[in-house]
């Protein structure tokens, strides 16, 4: 006997089929109302539902879209008051279905095979592959479904002719307007991770759901629909209708202030409207240069929404050749660059400048005795301790394992022995299993010449250095 835990999941998973199954249904009923030639829409939407339901349900998706499709075929067969038997109508029905189906499941499949699991690195070459499978999927999608009414009797080889690319065009802009859109749905309904979608996008906003959607953008976006179909049905001329195309000015304008969910939506809202338009004026001469511009529209959206993922990681990178990972002070090659700046075009009367050098005493030692952790720890804490006492124009780096630089700009070789007295004294203890343990360090302090590279001050500074630990640590020792 099935226990109430085992019913509650069948009763969830059948929840689940079903509202996929009738989300089907609801969105082919759209696009039937916006038909423009029989069979034939500006877009249409199930292809964008079920490419997204193979790609993020996998396999359990072929049996809900199979049974929607094969659903539509009776639709058509009880509109029309066909005179075919119930079996010849399934039988037509269930050919129909399964090649949508079918071409739609390997695109799904392909898609999550192999692009799906890339890393969140490679979302322009994600986009790129998604836009190719759609592509492809929609192009087999079509000639099946052309070759399946050949096949019941329903369409000559002239009508395939004639039709094949109005329809894959109407496929197209279905599938490359709605997949994304329609992913993130299907991920609330069955309660899917759908992060890997997502790029690095960080834009969150408080501002109620309905004022960011009928943005003054989004209502931008309408009026330049309603300009433009409409002046195409007043004037008939053909380059009125390209005048679409700069719609993706406004929507990369939402893409880059709104967060995914809602420049998906804007996009399908959009694109609901065009065609919504379109069918209601009536210019069917220019529906392939509308189907094209929603193409265009959409695959520029999802190239913009990779942008923000791509600053996020040239920002990380930028950070990385900046940043010592460890003790968060500046990096041994960004130190060197920002001394190299500071340096370079000061005359005899712009300095002085100091160079500091110092590394902590027994280091090995702590390592040796306490382990590594709590040598990085004892180093994370002399590194935020000497920043949290030098000014905000000094400049602080590691330049590697226990030895540190710092940059004193406007101190002479005086006010720099005793800025490195005073860091010295305020170096912390730091807390291991036996109790607490001062952190010691020695310093060498060099006087920048006016006629002196970096490098020339950095030996110098070391040769202080050198002397201070042999003097016995935890000193301060200065050359001229």
């Amino acid at each position: 006997m099935l226990n109430s835990r085992s019913l509650e999941n069948l009763s969830l998973s059948s929840f689940r089929y079903l509202a996929l199954i009738s989300l089907w249904l609801l969105v082919w009923w759209a696009a039937m109302l916006l038909e423009y030639q029989p069979y034939i829409s500006l877009w249409y939407p199930p292809a964008g539902l079920s490419l997204a339901a193979f790609i993020l349900i996998g396999r359990r998706a072929f049996l809900p879209v199979l049974a929607a499709a094969t659903l539509v075929g009776f639709w058509m067969y009880w509109q029309e008051n066909s005179q075919l038997s119930i079996l010849q109508q399934a039988q037509h029905s269930l050919l129909l279905g399964s090649a949508h189906t079918i071409a739609f499941a390997l695109g799904g499949f392909y898609f999550r095979r192999f692009v799906g699991s890339w890393d969140i690195q490679h979302i322009p070459q994600r986009v790129l592959y998604f836009l190719i499978i759609i592509f492809l999927t929609t192009l087999l999608g079509a000639w099946l479904g052309l070759i399946a009414f050949y096949l019941i009797d329903t369409m000559t080889p002239a009508d395939v002719l004639n039709s094949w690319l109005a329809w894959w065009i109407g496929d197209l802009a279905g599938a490359l307007v709605l997949t994304p859109f329609f992913m993130l749905v299907l991920g609330r309904i069955w309660q899917l991770d759908t992060s890997w979608l997502r790029p690095l996008n960080v834009k969150v906003s408080s501002a109620p759901l309905y004022r960011q959607l009928w943005s003054k953008r989004l209502v931008l976006m309408l009026a330049l629909v309603m300009v433009v179909l409409g002046a195409d049905y007043l004037f008939g001329h053909p380059a009125i209708a390209y005048f679409i195309f700069f719609l993706s000015v406004p929507q990369l304008w939402i893409v880059y202030t709104e967060s995914i969910e809602r420049s998906l939506l804007s996009l399908a809202l959009t694109s609901f409207f065009i065609a919504a338009w379109f069918g209601f004026v009536g210019v069917d001469d220019h529906a392939l240069t509308y189907q094209f511009a929603l193409c265009v529209i959409a695959a520029n959206t999802y190239f913009g929404l990779s942008v923000p993922s791509l600053l996020q990681q040239n920002k990380q990178l930028h950070q990385q050749t900046q940043i010592d990972s460890l003790t968060q002070v500046a990096s041994r090659n960004y130190f060197l660059a920002c001394a190299e700046r500071q340096l370079s075009g000061r005359r005899s009367r712009d300095f002085p400048i100091s160079l500091m050098v110092f590394d902590l005493d027994e280091f090995k030692a702590i390592n040796d005795d306490f382990g590594h952790l709590v040598g990085d720890q004892a180093l994370i804490m002399a590194a935020q301790s000497i920043r949290a006492h030098i000014r905000q124009c000094d400049v602080i780096g590691r330049f590697g394992g226990d030895e540190f630089l710092l940059l004193l700009p406007d101190q002479n070789l005086e006010d720099a022995h005793r800025t490195a007295e005073r860091l010295r004294s305020k170096l912390p203890a730091i807390p291991v299993a036996t109790g607490m343990i001062q952190i010691k360090a020695s310093f060498g302090i060099v006087e920048i010449k006016a006629d002196e590279d970096v490098n020339e001050a950095l030996q110098r500074a070391d040769k202080a250095l050198l002397k201070a630990k042999r003097n016995g640590r935890d000193q301060v020792v200065s050359f001229i």
